[in-house]
C-alpha cells in the first residue's frame, strides 16, 4: 500500500478490507461444498430421495473445516490439500481471532495499513485457492451449472437420474 495513500485510510478501509476476505473465504467454502455435493451425489447408491437430501442438508450446514475433511477422499493433491488446509486455518482466524489480534496495537493509520495488508493476503490466498479448485469443478458445470441458482436445479436432477437408475455406479471421477 502506498505510504501517501496511508493518511487517508480510516477504520472502515480496514473494515472494507476484512469484508472483502471473508467474502472470498464464503465463495471458497460455496464451491468446496458444490464439489462434494456433487461426488457424493454421483458416487453413492441413495436408497431414498430423503437419504439423498438429507446427506445433501448435512454438508450444507456444515463448517468450511468439515467441507474441506470430506474433500481429502476426492483429491489426491498434496499441495492443494496443504493450501486448503492454510485456507481452512485462515478463516477461522479471520472469523474468531483476527480484530482480537489486532485489538492491542490497532491506534492509528500504520495499524490499519498491516489489517489492510493481511486482510488482502489472506482474501488473495482464498481467490488463489478457488482457482485452483476450478479445473476440479470445472468438469461437473455442465452437470450442474455454474452459479448457485443452477447448481441446485443440476444437482437435484442428477440425483434423480441416479435414483432412477439403481444398478448404475455413477461417477464424476
Amino acid at each position: 500500500m502506498c505510504s501517501a495513500h496511508a493518511e487517508f485510510l480510516t477504520e472502515d478501509h480496514v473494515f472494507a478490507a476484512y469484508g472483502r476476505a471473508m467474502h472470498s473465504a464464503q465463495a471458497l467454502e460455496h464451491w468446496l461444498r458444490v464439489l462434494v455435493h456433487v461426488n457424493r451425489t454421483a458416487s453413492k447408491k441413495f436408497s431414498s430421495t430423503e437419504e439423498a437430501d438429507r446427506a445433501i442438508d448435512t454438508l450444507s450446514t456444515s463448517t468450511m473445516g468439515t467441507v474441506f475433511a470430506a474433500l481429502r477422499l476426492l483429491v489426491d493433491d498434496p499441495n492443494l490439500e496443504d493450501q486448503l488446509a492454510q485456507a481452512v486455518a485462515e478463516r477461522n482466524r479471520l472469523a474468531h481471532k483476527y480484530f482480537g489480534q489486532w485489538a492491542d496495537v490497532w491506534a492509528g493509520h500504520e495499524t490499519d495499513i498491516r489489517m489492510i495488508e493481511d486482510a488482502d493476503r489472506v482474501r488473495v490466498h482464498f481467490e488463489e485457492t478457488t482457482q485452483r479448485l476450478a479445473p476440479i469443478i470445472g468438469k461437473h458445470l455442465d452437470t450442474i451449472g455454474s452459479n448457485p441458482d443452477e447448481y441446485v436445479p443440476g444437482l437435484n436432477q442428477r440425483i434423480d437420474n441416479i435414483m432412477s437408475q439403481p444398478d448404475t455406479a455413477a461417477t464424476f471421477r
